[in-house]
């Protein structure tokens, strides 16, 4: 296969082949720029007459065609019913490639950066993140769980790159954030069928934060959580790397709410340390490494020079709430974030949150 800077679209998996300019749903939708993409899909600022710009999340023919392609809709349809927090999702429609291939397309409300990109934009300092900001992502991310569990919706997918900025949303917010970003113009490259493809870089929709935000400037934004492709009420596996899936995971044990918490205890320790918590020998013996891991967690997290001594007892208890290897003492959302680690905050606009 051809070398692409991003979703290799000459794959057997059939991406969306998009580019700016391009219009969807018989003329409704202009694409502006690219937002994102993964595994399953791509997603592109579109822009319709009466200047509403929207996520469109297009997904592969693959994924179209497999049994659960409307597993998104319907569970962000669901989420949306716990909580005002969820992906807004607006509309769904089918679009075809110009080989023919039916293509699922969700059309979402705006939402921001990753907090992944975040934790990258600290390349010089070991791509960890200031603990108020961990505070900050955990708990906005805590409270969205909390919701979904009411419903008993597992996320099945909590990793820092389905954890996004809220986004400004109208036209003129849009273009005047943008102005500071112009887009790349698309680069065509060959595949290997010999058929040009125009690539094009994701550009998520820009704002002012930084992994050097302060304690009240981060309270200002909230964090949301993306991506349901792999939500599910009951599920035999998960579609996350696997060291950071739960020990009953691995062993062919139930999964349940309980699995998105061990995720986000990963989670934190990554965007604390700038590493993973487990390495490779995790998956061949999860139990065992993941007790000797936890049996030294304030050693580690002292080794990350992120974490103060002030921090350090709080932390290491959170961390441990989420990682209980025995499932029944693994915390709930509600019970971590009555917890004691993340504290509430009140920005100058009167939002209060986790």
């Amino acid at each position: 296969m051809a070398l692409f800077p991003e979703e290799q679209l000459d794959s057997p998996l059939g991406y969306f082949s998009a580019q700016p300019g391009q219009t969807l749903k018989d003329g409704a939708w202009t694409i502006a720029r690219k937002l994102g993409w993964g595994p399953r899909s791509s997603t592109w600022l579109v822009i319709d007459k009466n200047d509403l710009h929207r996520a469109l999340k297009i997904l592969t023919a693959a994924a179209t065609a497999a049994p659960n392609a409307k597993n998104e809709r319907y569970f962000v349809l669901e989420a949306m019913k716990a909580t005002d927090d969820a992906p807004q999702l607006l509309e769904t429609f089918e679009e075809k490639d110009e080989w023919g291939r039916r293509h699922l397309c969700l059309l979402f409300r705006l939402l921001g950066p990753s907090v992944e990109d975040l934790r990258q934009g600290n390349a010089y300092h070991g791509q960890k993140l200031p603990v108020h900001i961990v505070q900050k992502v955990i708990g906005d991310i805590l409270d969205r769980l909390a919701d979904l569990a009411t419903l008993n919706i597992i996320h099945g997918a909590v990793t820092p790159d389905n954890f996004l900025f809220w986004s400004v949303e109208r036209g003129v917010d849009v273009r005047k954030a943008l102005g500071k970003v112009p887009a790349d113009k698309p680069v065509k490259i060959q595949g290997s069928d010999g058929v040009p493809y125009p690539t094009v870089k994701s550009q998520p929709i820009p704002n002012h934060y930084t992994w050097k935000s302060d304690a009240d400037d981060i309270a200002y934004t909230e964090f949301r959580l993306a991506n349901f492709a792999h939500g599910n009420t009951t599920a035999t596996t998960l579609d996350t790397p696997k060291n950071i899936q739960p020990p009953e995971a691995l062993t062919g044990g139930k999964i349940d709410l309980s699995s998105d918490i061990w995720a986000l205890g990963c989670t934190t320790y990554l965007l604390l340390t700038g590493k993973p918590l487990f390495d490779e020998s995790y998956v061949a013996s999860p139990v065992k490494v993941a007790q000797e891991t936890l049996g030294k967690l304030e050693s580690l997290l002292t080794e990350s020079a992120n974490v103060t001594e002030k921090d350090l007892a709080s932390t290491a208890k959170f961390l441990r709430m989420c990682l209980s290897v025995k499932v029944a003492n693994r915390a709930t959302a509600l019970e971590l974030l009555e917890g004691g680690w993340i504290c509430k905050s009140v920005c100058a606009c009167g939002w209060r949150g986790f």
